[in-house]
C-alpha cells in the first residue's frame, strides 16, 4: 500500500509541476506576444502623432515671414558642393521639441516613414520612430547625421533595415526641404563599435567633407549582439519652395 501511495504523490506532484510549467509558457508566450505586438501598437501610433505634428509645425513655419526671409536669403547655411543651400540650423532648432526630421526609406516600402527626434535613450527610441544620436551632425551637414531605431518591438521601425542595397535612396524631410541620400555600404559591427557615427565613419581624426546619413539597427533581427550599420551619401537637395522628390510624390510623403 505504502508505495502505492509513494506511486499516487509522485504522480501527484508530476502532475502539478506539469500544469505550472504549461503556465509558465502560456505566460512566457503572452509576454512575448505583449512585448513585440502590443509594444508596437503603441509605438506606432505615438510614431504617427509625432509625425502628424512635425508636418503641421512645418507648415506653421512656411507661413512664417521670417522663414520666407531665411529661403530667400539663406547666407546662414550649410552650403552644397554645387553651391545650392542645405541646413539651416536655425529652422532645426524650431522644431526641436518634436520630430526634427521624418525620414522615408522606399526600399524598405512603398508608404514607410519614420520621424526622428533628439537622442537614443529608451525613452524616445520606445515611444515609436528613430533618435538622432546628439553628437552627430544634422541633416545636410558635412559630416554623419546618424540614426537608431528598434529592429524588433515598440514598432520595429528598422526590421528590414536590411532590405537596403547600395544604389537604394533614402530621403530625409526636415525644415529646410529634401535631402537625398543614396546608399554606399551596409555591413554589420559589435555594439561597442561606434566609430561608425563619427563625422567620416571609421576615422577618428579625420575632417568630414561630405554629408552622410547612418542607419543603426541591432542584428541578427531576434538578438542585440551585434549593429547592422547602412551608411547613405547626400546627393541631392530640394528647399521646400520646390517639389518634393518624385518617389515621394508618387506615393505621398
Amino acid at each position: 500500500m505504502s508505495g502505492h501511495r509513494g506511486r499516487g504523490i509522485g504522480a501527484r506532484i508530476l502532475g502539478v509541476t506539469g500544469e505550472l510549467l504549461i503556465t509558465l509558457g502560456v505566460l512566457g508566450l503572452l509576454f512575448v506576444v505583449w512585448e513585440i505586438w502590443w509594444t508596437g501598437l503603441d509605438a506606432n501610433r505615438e510614431a504617427q502623432a509625432i509625425e502628424s505634428e512635425f508636418h503641421t509645425r512645418i507648415e506653421q513655419l512656411d507661413t512664417d515671414p521670417a522663414q520666407q526671409q531665411r529661403a530667400e536669403s539663406p547666407q546662414n547655411c550649410q552650403q552644397l558642393p554645387d553651391g545650392e543651400y542645405a541646413a539651416c540650423p536655425e529652422n532645426m532648432a524650431a522644431v526641436e521639441s518634436g520630430a526634427m526630421a521624418v525620414i522615408y526609406a522606399p526600399a524598405i516600402g512603398a508608404d514607410w516613414s519614420a520621424p526622428v527626434r533628439s537622442g537614443v535613450d529608451d525613452e524616445t527610441l520606445n515611444t515609436g520612430g528613430l533618435g538622432h544620436y546628439p553628437d552627430t551632425q544634422l541633416p545636410g551637414e558635412a559630416g554623419n547625421f546618424a540614426v537608431a531605431g528598434h529592429r524588433l518591438t515598440y514598432g520595429d521601425v528598422l526590421r528590414d533595415q536590411d532590405r537596403l542595397t547600395p544604389g537604394d535612396e533614402i530621403y530625409v524631410e526636415s525644415p529646410d526641404g529634401y535631402y537625398t541620400y543614396e546608399v554606399y555600404e551596409t555591413h554589420v559591427v559589435l555594439p561597442q563599435d561606434s566609430e561608425v557615427i563619427l563625422p567620416v565613419p571609421g576615422e577618428l581624426e579625420a575632417e568630414a567633407d561630405r554629408s552622410l546619413l547612418t542607419l543603426t539597427t541591432c542584428h541578427p533581427l531576434f538578438s542585440n549582439r551585434e549593429r547592422l550599420i547602412t551608411h547613405a551619401e547626400l546627393v541631392d537637395f530640394a528647399p521646400r519652395t520646390a517639389e518634393a522628390p518624385a518617389a515621394l510624390r508618387q506615393g505621398g510623403p
